[in-house]
């Protein structure tokens, strides 16, 4: 959405008060100089009533102009000033969400390194840098984060089927945790993120299973042949 321009809105403000002032000119001059007792003639008078009408016409026409110019404008006004609000107000009321953004360590320990993130602080980015992070081969990408989870957690398990469900529902609490840390809706990214990653854990639970009953046929085959 364009930055709000007062500067404009001034403008249009500006132009509909000196079409005002100039109709209301003219009906002054009309109420001054109109006097059928003087021998005006009929046509004179229906070309002055023609004016005033036109007059009339015009202030109305600037007042809807304004007036619709002035919805759209209060409408991004109050949106614009909204999300500043809230966004300001996140960081206030979560100090350890701005410190870890800036690079800094939080409660734990935890900071951008500690997930192996070596670039620049987030907050210091630049919005061409923090597209680039976020793009597909950036450090925040999609396939990277999710890759970068889902390893973490598989090497974590160790293999272990019942460990890797429970890193599971880790992950997918941390993500509804997320959501309601900002507002209950986190970026498009996030959602396509987070279902490759389970997408991942999932395909390596399916293979853990497989192998565990493989190994079960494989031990009961050995006992019939005993």
């Amino acid at each position: 959405m364009e930055a709000i321009n007062v500067n404009v809105g001034n403008q249009y403000s500006n132009a509909f008060n000196a079409e005002k002032s100039k109709a209301y000119e003219q009906v002054a001059q009309h109420n001054k100089n109109h006097n059928p007792l003087e021998g005006h003639h009929i046509h004179d008078v229906e070309n002055s009533d023609s004016k005033m009408h036109n007059a009339a016409v015009n202030v109305s026409i600037s007042m809807e102009s304004l007036k619709v110019f002035l919805n759209i404008k209060s409408v991004e006004l109050s949106q614009n000033n909204a999300s500043a609000q809230n966004s300001l107000m996140n960081i206030i009321n979560n100090t350890e969400v701005y410190d870890f953004l800036s690079g800094k360590e939080i409660d734990g320990g935890f900071s951008l390194k500690s997930i192996g993130y070596e670039g620049k602080a987030i907050t210091e980015l630049s919005s061409s840098e923090a597209k680039e992070l976020v793009s597909d081969e950036g450090f925040f990408g999609i396939t990277k984060t999710s890759e970068r989870v889902s390893s973490f957690v598989i090497d974590l398990s160790g293999n272990k089927v019942e460990a890797l469900q429970e890193a599971r529902k880790g992950i997918v609490q941390g993500f509804e945790e997320a959501e309601k840390m900002w507002g209950g809706e986190l970026p498009e990214i996030s959602y396509q993120t987070q279902e490759r990653t389970l997408k991942i854990i999932d395909e390596k639970i399916a293979e853990l299973l497989k192998t565990d009953t493989q190994k079960e046929a494989e031990n009961t085959d050995i006992k019939d042949e005993e």
